[in-house]
């Protein structure tokens, strides 16, 4: 008991020796008596890794929250972008369709260049519709072309006299009569070594507005080049290359006739304006071979998607010059509706391909000639003979090593090949091409009616 006794006594003194040393001012906590006999060490020990712990956790919930918050961002974005989407496909009247055929063209013409059309004339019930576009890109109507030519090929004496009364009520308009083969009429009538020249098919019924600017464009800043092709609705490798860029809509030849009158004055140029192809009577393959079922009759749209896109006649599209490509009336109907329903739903941009600007180089493989640029020097340095488009597209580029280009935002469409003729006028769309041009093109006092 004793030595216990002075054992206790002991720790008294040490702990009032202890306290004694503290200062109150200094470190008011540690001058308090403390009842807790354990070392203090311990005690700052468990506060720090306390306080570690807090710091770990608080870490891990802000982070948490940035990569929910940047998750939540991006589905909202994803979200915006649906809607927008969602919003155009319920609107087909949207600024981007109704201003698609008005854009600002690109660029300014340049000022020391002389442009030229040369429309390769001869039936009045196509270029009826193409003289709207050809007025439109003037130079004095704030376009690129500085005069347009009519020259006049083969043409019948009352088509002569038609376009005869046209160039005379039309400033910038030219007469050009012509001889001898294609050759020689390029050789006489597009040489001027420093006029740029876009040779016009006489029955091109669609011009977007940036296609003429974007080919006087793409020749100049390309003068390697030997010429520059509008990307062609209705070309034979065109149906491949826009099959395969996803531009081509199922369509088919309406079954059955209407109850209703069709008639060319109350055609309208909208796809939208036109019923579904009755889906009882969708055939599983395309009959290629398939004659027009009546006159001036419809085609209609069928759901887009890839099983019934192959079943109709774009299934048969190969990339090639001749063939099919020129001779089916049905791949030409469909590529026009087509491109109707790409204007209206403002998906011109289906229709692009080749590099990031737009261009692709043909290397030597024949192209139509619907609708080129090239410089009048070019052709002066070529031979052309009877067959100028084997010439102009393959044979002139490989000898002179200068590649056949196609800018493929220059977007114009090209009605017929001789063979698809008669029976794509037995079909709506020379009226609605004539409707779309009326609306979009055509100034008041030069509004077109069927011939």
């Amino acid at each position: 008991m004793e030595e216990s006794s002075s054992l206790m006594n002991n720790f008294d003194g040490e702990l009032a020796h202890h306290e004694t040393q503290l200062s109150p001012v200094d470190d008011v906590e540690k001058a308090r008596p403390s009842t807790n006999t354990r070392p203090r060490r311990w005690i700052h020990s468990r506060l720090l890794q306390r306080n570690t712990l807090v710091w770990a956790l608080s870490l891990a919930l802000g982070i948490s929250i940035l990569f929910y918050t940047w998750d939540a961002l991006a589905v909202s974005q994803r979200a915006l972008r649906m809607l927008s989407a969602k919003q155009q496909e319920d609107d087909p009247y949207s600024d981007s369709v109704r201003e698609q055929n008005t854009t600002t063209k690109i660029g300014v013409k340049p000022p020391d260049v002389t442009v030229v059309g040369i429309v390769f004339f001869g039936r009045r019930q196509y270029v009826d519709i193409l003289d709207c576009y050809l007025q439109r890109n003037l130079a004095l109507n704030g376009g690129y072309l500085d005069e347009v030519h009519f020259l006049s090929h083969n043409s019948k004496p009352e088509d002569i006299d038609w376009v005869q009364g046209l160039i005379d009520k039309t400033l910038g308009y030219k007469y050009v009569e012509t001889e001898g083969h294609y050759g020689t009429v390029w050789k006489q009538h597009a040489s001027e070594p420093n006029t740029l020249y876009i040779k016009i098919d006489d029955d091109i019924t669609y011009i977007h507005d940036d296609a003429i600017p974007r080919m006087v464009h793409t020749l100049i800043d390309h003068p390697e080049s030997y010429a520059v092709s509008a990307n062609v609705i209705n070309s034979p490798e065109g149906h491949w290359l826009h099959y395969h860029t996803n531009a081509i809509v199922p369509y088919l030849p309406e079954p059955h006739e209407p109850d209703f009158p069709l008639t060319p004055e109350r055609t309208s140029w909208r796809p939208s304006k036109i019923p579904e192809y009755p889906q009882v009577s969708i055939p599983d393959h395309f009959d290629m071979n398939m004659a027009p079922p009546r006159d001036h009759h419809r085609w209609l749209p069928l759901s887009r998607n890839s099983k019934n896109l192959h079943r109709t006649p774009i299934h048969a599209a190969a990339y090639e010059w001749e063939g099919i490509g020129v001779t089916s009336w049905s791949l030409a109907a469909q590529q026009h509706a087509s491109l109707l329903s790409n204007i209206e739903d403002g998906t011109l941009n289906r229709y692009y391909f080749g590099d990031e600007t737009g261009v692709w180089n043909m290397q030597n493989y024949r192209y139509s000639i619907n609708f080129l640029a090239l410089w009048g020097s070019t052709v002066r340095a070529s031979e052309i003979s009877s067959k100028d488009e084997l010439d102009i597209a393959v044979k002139n580029p490989e000898r002179l090593a200068r590649p056949l280009l196609i800018d493929s935002h220059a977007l114009v469409a090209h009605f017929s090949f001789g063979p698809q003729q008669n029976q794509l006028l037995k079909t709506d769309f020379l009226d609605r091409y004539r409707s779309y041009a009326n609306e979009m093109v055509c100034q008041a006092e030069n509004q077109k009616v069927p011939f």
